[in-house]
């Protein structure tokens, strides 16, 4: 009986485990460089069609629920560097030469990804941090993304299109989405 007790105790704990390490992975899907573990790769890449997410009408100084849900089909142009384990990406289609599709973290368009440090005040035994604004809103024609970050950074993403060539490092967390990227040649 006792054995049985223990048994279920430790697959109660691993369940638990992988739910928290799931829950950590998916708040810092939004920071993506405080990703430390996660398996990571850095390729340089083609957009070869596009769809953007029109379900939702956005105006000036509008404020969103979520980021826009846009993808694109991207071609592998050449993978610059993997890291963070040994994991496979050829099993999600990512090699040289292949045409993947992909979703985006933020949006295909106009963004702006502003990291905010929130402040940590000592007084006394006491510890206290200030809250940092979180959100997304529609300003100046940009997507603008207001995240929690270890420096104060904004970082301005011009838009992709068809023919747009780019270099990004994305994440095997949740989902493989692209997320911040740079024009290239």
């Amino acid at each position: 009986m006792q054995q049985k007790y223990w048994i279920t105790l430790i697959l109660i704990m691993a369940v638990l485990g992988v739910i928290f390490t799931s829950f950590i992975t998916f708040k810092n899907s939004e920071t993506q460089p405080e990703i430390a573990l996660a398996p990571y790769i850095i390729f340089e890449g083609t957009i070869v069609s596009i769809s953007i997410d029109e379900s939702v009408a956005y105006s000036e100084g509008s404020k969103l629920s979520h980021a826009p849900n846009d993808s694109a089909v991207v071609k592998i142009d050449r993978i610059v560097e993997t890291g963070g384990s040994n994991f496979d990406w050829t099993s999600l289609g990512i090699e040289n030469g292949m045409e993947v599709p992909m979703g985006f973290l933020y949006t295909a368009r106009p963004a702006k990804i502003i990291r905010v440090v929130r402040e940590t005040f000592h007084r006394n035994n006491t510890v206290s941090h200030t809250v940092v604004p979180t959100g997304i809103t529609f300003e100046d024609g940009y997507f603008v993304f207001r995240v929690g970050g270890s420096s104060n950074i904004e970082t301005t993403l011009p838009g992709l299109e068809v023919g747009s060539r780019f270099k990004a490092k994305v994440w095997n967390t949740m989902d493989v989405k692209i997320g911040e990227y740079e024009i290239i040649n």
